[in-house]
């Protein structure tokens, strides 16, 4: 802290705790104010400014613009007094960061996030104007975010003007107040400004916070301030290229050289910026969307896989069973028509009637879909088989396979017979209990294959049905629910967008329906509030003009002097400090002179 100014123990009732910060006029302090219990900032003009009725007045023109503004996004005003050591503002202590440290600092601002800052801003800088209050030096500087979510406050109103009813304004005609790189053209030139004057300033932060440039940069300051005047500013493209065109287009029209041709309110501004959200959030949620699988989608194809498994496993199940049925049924027809066989037979082998024995087979093989029969003595010497040139000769060992069953003397066997899968039967010929021979009989598996290939592709098709079935019936579910949903979103969205009067008109005798009348519900209540909150905010309006008679766009002289920069922050800094000047008469002298240069231009 400066010696020349020690800082005091209290102002009034406020104990003051450390210096935050200085500027050419005013020194803050952080300070604690012990009745309610709770910090806040002290803003005391300095010593020699003190004493100085311009000083003094313009001091007390800050406490009297801000303390009559009560806005979210304005610093509070809460006490103003004069004590020994002059003047001071009692106002709330916000230990965030300015706007300009943040950029400084390169921390990440999104698009979304400079449109939110900017209808913050434009909101608040209506309702400063609708209030006669024109701020003259809205930069980064003067705007502070406290830390918490994404909320601004303007702050020091130290060059503002206020219209009084007696319009007794203390001025200079054509001086020049404010930060020359956030100055419109009208207050560079010293003409008289109004609110469109703190658009244009505001359009250049909106410029700077985009592309991460001021808009105009030069070395010194009689060119910077001609080009404000005379030359347009790079275009956003340029330096970035991912800004909506809407977002674009609102910025050139905040930096026209024409107030006429600007936004002319704030309220104008922030209804456009909020277009802007809508359309960001329109993109980024069609982005999202395309990102995520759609709840018809997702129900549509879980339905139809619990129902493809069930029907896989119901099926599997249904098919074994249905082949080892058939099977069972090939393997007792057989073994009984190779017992038929051995009993039939036996007779004509024990009298060696070989004849009768090839007739009784070739009866078989014509009357019976069989592979092959072959009928042999006691000595396996083939006495008859639907192979005639085998007829006479020894059988050799019997077929190798899986034995499936052996039962009554008859062994099943599944084998294999010149490429093809038979299942093989063998009986005893017997004769007063004793063998005399046997017969070999073939039955082929091809039909019972075919039919359980049949059964098979019958199963399938009725799966797929089935399934088909379900997913026309699951996505026409889903859609039915999900369509009154996304009516339902959009409601919302028009809701977000401050459209209260949009209603759901859709009528349904379900839960749906029951969400319908609870959100039709909900926006009718909205809108009364909203009309109610208007209402009082116009008989506000009409007893502060009753007072103080404002108009839309104040014409406001320029103030005198350029104000201190003076910033609640945790570390002091010069608050004075602009383009390279140090001192505050230095600049005003210097933008003074440039003023004339650019006139005699």
């Amino acid at each position: 802290m400066d010696n020349q100014y020690p800082m005091p123990e209290s102002i009034g009732r406020f104990q003051l705790v450390e210096e935050v910060g200085e500027g050419a006029m005013s020194i803050v302090y952080k300070a604690f104010d012990p009745e309610i219990n709770r910090p806040l900032a002290i803003k005391l003009l300095r010593g020699e400014c003190a004493v100085d009725p311009e000083y003094r007045y313009r001091f007390l023109q800050e406490a009297k613009a801000a303390g009559k503004l009560t806005h979210p996004n304005i610093v509070t005003i809460f006490d103003v007094g004069e004590v020994e050591q002059g003047p001071y503002i009692a106002m709330e202590f916000l230990e965030g960061q300015t706007l300009e440290e943040i950029m400084d600092s390169e921390q990440e601002i999104t698009t979304r996030d400079v449109v939110i800052y900017g209808i913050q801003l434009a909101e608040a800088l209506d309702y400063s104007h609708a209030r006669g209050i024109v701020h003259r030096d809205v930069k980064p500087g003067n705007i502070i975010s406290p830390g918490y979510g994404h909320s601004l406050r303007i702050t020091d109103f130290g060059i503002a003007r206020i219209d009084a009813p007696n319009k007794e304004h203390k001025t200079r005609i054509g001086s020049v107040l404010g930060t020359p790189q956030y100055m419109s053209p009208e207050q560079v030139e010293g003409q008289q400004v109004d609110g469109r004057s703190d658009l244009f300033s505001l359009g250049v932060i909106l410029y700077q916070l985009l592309t991460g440039v001021k808009p105009f940069v030069s070395e010194t300051l009689t060119s910077l301030l001609m080009k404000i005047v005379q030359e347009e500013p790079a275009p956003i493209d340029i330096k970035k290229t991912d800004i909506p065109q809407s977002l674009k287009a609102i910025v050139e029209k905040l930096l026209n050289k024409n107030p006429a041709n600007r936004f002319q309110t704030g309220k104008e501004l922030a209804d456009v910026l909020r277009r802007v959200i809508h359309e960001i959030d329109e993109k980024q949620q069609h982005i999202n969307e395309s990102k995520i699988l759609p709840l018809r989608i997702k129900w549509t194809a879980v339905m139809a896989m619990v129902v493809s498994l069930a029907m896989i496993l119901g099926s599997y199940l249904v098919y074994q069973k249905q082949v080892d049925t058939m099977t069972e049924l090939t393997l007792d027809s057989g073994g009984s028509l190779a017992d038929f066989i051995a009993i039939e037979s036996a007779e004509a082998v024990l009298i060696q009637d070989w004849v009768a024995i090839e007739t009784f087979v070739q009866e078989i093989n014509d009357r019976q879909q069989i592979s092959y029969l072959k009928i042999f003595d006691h000595r396996r010497v083939l006495r008859g088989s639907t192979s005639l040139d085998e007829v006479g000769e020894t059988l050799e060992q019997s077929l190798s396979g899986e034995v499936l069953r052996e039962e009554g003397g008859i062994v099943i066997t599944e084998a294999e017979w010149q490429g093809e899968e038979v299942f093989d039967f063998q009986a005893p010929l017997i004769f007063q209990n004793k063998t005399i021979g046997g017969v070999q009989l073939g039955l082929s598996q091809t039909p019972l294959i075919a039919a359980a290939d049949l059964t098979f592709y019958t199963m399938l098709g009725l799966l797929l049905a089935v399934v088909l079935t379900v997913v026309v019936v699951a996505y026409l579910l889903a859609t039915g629910i999900t369509l009154p949903m996304k009516l339902l979103r959009k409601a919302m969205r028009q809701i977000s967008q401050g459209n209260y009067a949009y209603r759901i008109r859709q009528e349904r005798n379900d839960e749906l329906g029951l969400m319908f009348k609870d959100y039709n519900r909900m926006a009718e209540e909205l809108q009364n509030k909203q009309q109610a909150e208007a209402v009082t905010e116009d008989e506000t309006q009409s007893d502060l003009d009753t007072q103080t008679p404002t108009q839309t766009q104040p014409q406001i002289e320029p103030e005198p002097e350029h104000d201190d920069e003076t910033r609640i922050a945790p570390a002091k800094q010069p608050l004075d400090a602009v383009i390279g000047v140090d001192d505050s008469q230095e600049l005003d002298d210097d933008m003074d002179d440039a003023t004339r240069i650019i006139k005699r231009n």
